[in-house]
């Protein structure tokens, strides 16, 4: 088996018993050689000892050359059973006599050596001299054997190997108990990552021992368990809410297509598939452009282009082609799509059939205009009949009829304003508004406009300075129209005996005009809305001003013909600025 793959318990089991005997190895050994050394130090001090012995009471019978008293000492040393063999040597270095005396004089060196012992193989053997007061009588040579010490080793290793194995048992005793107590929050933590593995139950937790590093893991683990626990949780609820907002695509009366950022289509709603007649196994893995028609592909370029920059796209009423080639009036809401990291992977667009709604306002527009011309006509011969009795009574200086007639005109022309923004919207819609441009000088213009604002406005001051020497390429009458209906406008929702002002700032090569009031001001959300189509302010205070919310809307897309825009800085009681730019020649 693997070592990897035996159980933790046997592990730590098995690392015990492996260090516990390593660790009496070593000391056993330690000692063995220890005991080994002081031995053969023993046995050295012994055998030199008995070698000094031998050899003072050998001097006599050298000096006297008697080899009967000299085999007589060496035979005492039969004492010693492990005295294996024993010489002497005369002056000369002559063997003189043996021990054993029938021993081969073969056994024993020829000639004497330097006193001292040393250990040759399993014996230990030494010279020791023979002195009589300070002269050398000869040399004595003894050899002992070491099976003393053999058998102590042995003696040792028995006892060695018997403790060994008893120290052995007890730390496998002892082992079994202390795995248990670090196996035991280990196998713990194990079986609460199988029930969490086997049953999906992330509320489960470890219970945690001590607070050792096990204590820590536990702790890690459980606030691991924690983290997967809620992410479980937001996965679920990502999921009922994928289901749901699946659910909406699926039933929704609105287009839904899915576009990778190069514009191929990835997700195909039913009403998508009922809008352009296509089936989804058609048109997915298809370019967008198949729905596009070659005239606003560019404008498709740019939008795929802005998407990967993170831009969207709101109600951009456009047209779109069917499977049949049928063109289609949508209004199209396109949005990057965004993963988790917030990297940009796709696009979303939703498309709405605004065919009727474009039939809707045609009728209108063409009843507007219709009506338009009807009233114009009259309005014109009335205005011409006022100017007329204006005339005279200017002449008869009659004070009543004048001043009646000179209301009356001055009405007569708020409803020739009115008619004519009616016929100016329904050209805008039609996209019949053509503007012919001309170098004209600015201050004139709106001075005109100014002095026509203040003679019909008698209860309010309006101030009008800069813009001398300022020349603009542009539609005069257009420009002209922007600031009756801004004027008009400030009038309308300003107290009684306010001031207006009119000025002209000219920087970088624009001229910046202003329009500023001391009215009631315009709230945060109303200024969102306030140039589209027909809206009017949402406040008391103007119920009864009146007006249809379109004058707003003409300045807004004049001003776009003349690649501007109008722009409003407002808070509420406090009045209103709208300024515009434009390009200085």
């Amino acid at each position: 088996m693997n070592y990897n793959d035996i159980p933790i318990r046997r592990k730590l089991m098995g690392a015990i018993l492996f260090i516990s005997s390593i660790v009496l190895l070593i000391m056993c050994s330690v000692y063995m050689i220890f005991e080994y050394s002081s031995y053969k130090n023993t046995l050295k001090s012994n055998v030199s000892t008995l070698a000094v012995i031998a050899a003072a009471n050998s001097s006599a019978a050298l000096a006297f050359q008697s080899r009967t008293d000299a085999t007589e000492t060496l035979n005492t040393l039969k004492a010693n059973k492990h005295i294996v063999a024993a010489c002497l040597y005369d002056s000369d270095g002559n063997l003189f006599a043996t021990y054993p005396s029938n021993i081969s004089p073969k056994f024993f060196p020829a000639k004497p050596q330097k006193a001292g012992y040393t250990f040759e193989e399993s014996y230990l053997v030494g010279f020791e001299p023979v002195f009589q007061r300070s002269y050398q009588l000869g040399t004595l040579f003894i050899k002992s054997d070491m099976t003393e010490i053999s058998s102590q080793i042995i003696n040792f290793a028995w006892i060695a190997f018997i403790l060994i194995a008893v120290l052995l048992f007890v730390a496998y005793i002892l082992s079994i108990r202390v795995q248990r107590i670090i196996s035991k929050p280990i196998l713990s933590l194990k079986k609460t990552a199988t029930m969490v593995s086997e049953n999906n139950d992330y509320a489960l937790r470890a219970v945690k021992a001590s607070n050792d590093e096990l204590g820590t893991l536990t702790d890690s683990f459980n606030q691991m368990l924690d983290q997967i626990e809620i992410q479980n949780l937001e996965i679920k609820a990502a999921a009922i809410e994928s289901s749901k907002l699946a659910a909406i695509v699926e039933s929704s009366n609105d287009a839904i297509v899915g576009m990778t950022l190069d514009g191929i289509i990835n997700s195909w709603n039913d009403a998508a598939e009922r809008m352009f007649h296509y089936k989804a196994n058609e048109i997915i893995g298809q370019s967008i452009m198949i729905l596009v028609p070659a005239e606003v592909q560019n404008q498709e370029i740019e939008i795929l282009s802005g998407l990967k920059k993170g831009e969207s796209v709101s109600q951009w009423e456009t047209q779109r082609i069917t499977k049949e080639k049928k063109l289609l009036d949508v209004s199209l809401t396109i949005s990057p799509v965004k993963n988790a990291h917030g990297d940009i992977i796709g696009s979303s667009k939703i498309a709405r059939d605004i065919s009727e709604k474009k039939l809707e306002e045609q009728r209108k527009n063409d009843f507007i205009a219709m009506v338009s011309h009807e009233l114009k006509t009259p309005l014109t011969s009335i205005r011409s009949y006022i100017q007329v009795l204006l005339a005279k009574a200017k002449t008869e200086q009659d004070e009543f009829k004048l001043n009646a007639l000179t209301r009356a005109d001055a009405q007569s022309k708020k409803m020739t304003t009115m008619i004519n923004d009616f016929l100016n919207l329904t050209r805008l819609e039609e996209g019949k508004i053509q503007l012919t441009k001309e170098l004209f000088d600015l201050h004139p213009v709106i001075q005109e406009v100014t002095a026509d604002a203040q003679f019909l406005a008698i209860s309010h001051t309006i101030l009008f300075k800069g813009c001398d020497g300022v020349k603009v390429y542009a539609d005069k009458d257009k420009i002209g129209q922007v600031m009756i209906n801004l004027l008009s406008n400030a009038v309308k929702y300003s107290p009684t005996n306010s001031t207006i002002l009119v000025d002209c700032n000219v920087s970088a090569g624009k001229i910046k005009v202003c329009i500023r009031d001391q009215g009631i001001g315009i709230s945060r959300e109303d200024q969102k809305k306030l140039f589209n189509r027909f809206y009017r302010v949402r406040n008391e205070k103007v119920k009864t001003v009146s007006g249809f919310g379109i004058g707003l809307y003409l300045v807004s897309e004049i001003l776009r013909y003349h690649d501007s825009k109008i722009e409003v800085e407002s808070e509420e009681g406090k009045g209103s600025t709208f300024w515009f730019m434009l390009d200085v020649k």
